[in-house]
């Protein structure tokens, strides 16, 4: 893997090492600059899970990806730099209403420095922004967010506080998965009726002051505890917002909503 050209994705000029500091620069460089989006379920264009075409995708042609793309490509730079990964799956529970619902949200537990952190870079507009340690009911302020770990049936379960509640997001438990074990779950979710990511184009980024989010035509800006939404009315306007505010060289929105 070319890691000059993955940190030139970035953003950032570092020296990587497997120390928590470069863990933390690396994950939070990725969640501010590579964006989650599941435009190619929409566009019904494969999404392999291979290094090769997962760097073409992410960092060549400065698209984004949803959770097997992001924390699988992520994963990858991580183990080059000689970090200890450990892919994990994990049942969503956020925007359902205590419905159960299939494991098919990819994690990962990465350890340094003689500790264990939860890595996560594709939980849409909710995710962390930095690793969050492995140790129950401890808060971790990110930029505009909060985050927790507290037991669960399942393991553990991430928290987000939302105003005054704290907000489960997903369960997961520590069994190793092997990324072959994250096929089905990737199908799934390209394919079925079931799927939100079937039902709804999702384009995601937090900044330090906020979160931006494309939800079909309505693009919300979250900054500084206010919010703004616009209906987003011609192509031309959806591929300026996804150029100015995600980074996004290609033109998709004629093919999107064609």
């Amino acid at each position: 893997m070319d890691i000059d050209a993955y940190l030139k994705r970035l953003e950032i000029t570092i020296d990587v090492e497997n120390s928590l500091k470069t863990l933390q620069n690396l994950h939070r460089a990725h969640a501010f600059t590579i964006a989650f989006e599941n435009f190619n379920v929409h566009l019904k264009r494969p999404i392999p899970l291979d290094k090769e075409n997962l760097f073409q995708k992410l960092i060549v042609e400065k698209r984004g990806g949803y959770c097997y793309e992001l924390n699988t490509l992520f994963s990858f730079l991580l183990q080059e730099i000689g970090f200890n990964v450990t892919h994990l799956i994990g049942r969503p529970l956020y925007g359902y209403k205590n419905a159960l619902r299939p494991r098919t949200h990819m994690v990962l537990k990465v350890e340094t420095e003689g500790k264990e952190f939860l890595c996560d870079l594709g939980f849409g507009g909710r995710g962390l922004i930095e690793p969050i340690e492995l140790i129950f009911n401890q808060e971790s302020i990110q930029f505009d967010d909060i985050f927790k770990l507290v037991p669960h049936t399942d393991g553990y379960e991430l928290q987000s506080l939302i105003g005054d509640d704290w907000v489960p997001l997903y369960s997961f438990d520590l069994h190793k998965q092997q990324l072959i074990d994250y096929e089905l779950a990737n199908f799934y979710n390209m394919h079925s009726p079931d799927s939100r990511f079937t039902q709804q184009l999702i384009c995601a980024k937090p900044t330090s002051k906020g979160r931006i989010l494309l939800l079909d035509k309505k693009f919300k800006h979250y900054e500084d505890g206010k919010s703004k939404i616009v209906t987003i009315q011609t192509a031309k306007e959806y591929d300026e917002i996804l150029h100015k505010y995600f980074g996004f060289t290609n033109l998709l929105a004629e093919k999107l909503f064609s």
